[in-house]
């Protein structure tokens, strides 16, 4: 883990802080050195139906959410979280500074005992970087 979920209105998607998003959640998540490479998967998607506060057809949004497995204590959830947040922001200042713009990140921890796996991507990983 972990997993992210970008949501993005429609209206800034071809904007370049946003075509540049995906690629800097996954490379800030394995920055924080708690996620392993085989659990890290971005998703992407742009909304194409939305209101945002008042309507206005400029009014944008960015929504992240990173969902982690269970058994890291607050500190270290707290830790990546915030380094991640503190390189989206970095992003999207300028972007900020053109358009109406909310921007929300939330961490997620997945629960312990409900959370299954049937994932032999991390092999795989181990294959190739030792090939």
């Amino acid at each position: 883990m972990p997993h992210a979920w970008i949501e993005v209105s429609a209206n800034i998607a071809d904007e370049p802080e946003i075509r540049q998003l995906k690629e800097l959640v996954y490379e800030a998540a394995l920055e924080t050195g708690i996620f392993p490479l085989g659990g890290v998967r971005v998703r992407f998607q742009v909304i194409d139906d939305y209101l945002v506060g008042d309507r206005h057809p400029d009014n944008a949004f960015v929504h992240i959410v990173l969902r982690i497995g269970a058994g890291r204590d607050l500190v270290t959830r707290k830790r990546a979280a915030d380094a991640v947040f503190e390189r989206v922001c970095t992003l999207l200042k300028p972007l900020n500074a053109r358009a109406p713009l909310a921007v929300a990140f939330e961490v997620q921890e997945m629960s312990e005992d409900l959370n299954y796996k049937f994932n032999n991507l991390h092999e795989h990983i181990k294959k190739r970087s030792a090939a």
